[in-house]
């Protein structure tokens, strides 16, 4: 701010009284600038409302720049110079004019090259997003194509053909609803909850045709709703405990899935398999990062002695467009 003093260098004292009072007010505006910018990046993000953050931010730091130009010119030009009231108020007007040119500029670019940095960092994210759904999508697809779901459902769908044909109908008709639903909604990033819930039961059906005693699902969904929910999030967690987890008749697994205002629970009792692989943590990683893109709410993770807790957060969907709203 060394325009603001307008007489220039010209003695030791002078540049030593200069450098004084730029110190005194770059160190707190950019102290008070760093404290609006925090706030905010917390309230109003520049993805979300790039025009609004500009507008405040602006506003905001030209009013601290006020702020402070005054109170230093009447501490080191009204006290501490002795100066009068007619003099104070000219030269902090004239400092303000030129602080506000600069400031405004300054934050300008400033705040450019930081919303240019943001989109840079959320094409970035988007692009990571993207081959991070594919690889569930695929993932998905596999368990449900793979040769030993196929050979197991057809095993049981032989049987079925033999000793009860009405059921070995409806087999058939709930192993097509599990692929053509991985097919309408492989290029969505949300789907209704009802939605998921029909093609959950489709899959639960499989699964307890094939285990019968030694497998429980309770599924309590609502079916008319206006929530969201990723596409084949509960399939995936459903999976993932009848995959991780050994069981029998004499010793059943359990899985309960229910909702809330707010999330979805699913959960299991554990009796671990001897083998244990990775895959779960994997596909459990793949729906943090899809929904830390879709929401602020965290997907919660928790284990007790003897079960296992995922909540997925329910999103609210736009009844006009179908997409989601970020909350």
């Amino acid at each position: 701010m060394l325009i603001s003093y307008p007489k220039g260098f010209s003695s030791v004292n002078t540049i030593a009284y200069v450098i004084y009072y730029s110190l005194g007010i770059g160190i707190p505006y950019m102290i008070c600038t760093t404290l609006i910018e925090n706030t905010l990046d917390r309230r109003i993000p520049w993805l979300e409302k790039p025009f609004t953050r500009l507008v405040i931010s602006v506003l905001l730091k030209v009013l601290v720049a006020f702020i402070i130009v005054i109170a230093v010119n009447y501490l080191l030009l009204f006290l501490i110079k002795g100066q009068n009231i007619r003099e104070f108020f000219s030269q902090t007007f004239k400092g303000f004019i030129y602080a506000l040119i600069f400031v405004t500029a300054g934050i300008v670019i400033e705040n450019s090259i930081y919303f240019f940095r943001s989109w840079r960092q959320s094409a970035l994210n988007e692009e990571i997003l993207k081959r991070e759904k594919l690889a569930v999508e695929y993932e998905a697809l596999k368990n449900q194509v793979n040769p030993h779901f196929l050979f197991n459902s057809l095993t049981s769908l032989t049987t079925l053909v033999y000793k009860d044909q009405e059921k070995a109908v409806t087999f058939i008709r709930e192993f097509s609803n599990v692929f053509r639903y991985a097919l309408e909604c492989r290029d969505n990033d949300v789907v209704d909850l009802a939605a998921e819930y029909k093609q959950l039961k489709s899959i639960a059906y499989l699964y307890q045709i094939r285990h019968e005693d030694a497998l429980q699902i309770k599924i309590d969904l609502p079916e008319g709703t206006d929530k969201a929910i990723i596409p084949m999030a509960l399939q995936m967690l459903l999976e993932n405990a009848v995959k991780h987890n050994s069981f029998s008749p004499d010793n059943p697994l359990l899985v309960e899935i229910w909702a809330d205002e707010e999330y979805v629970t699913v959960k299991n009792n554990i009796n671990p398999k001897l083998e244990v692989t990775d895959s779960i943590q994997v596909g459990l990683l793949n729906i943090q990062s899809r929904y830390s893109y879709l929401t602020r709410l965290k997907v919660i993770i928790d284990k007790t002695g003897s079960h296992f807790f995922v909540r997925l957060p329910l999103l609210k969907k736009d009844n006009d467009t179908g997409a989601h709203n970020r909350r």
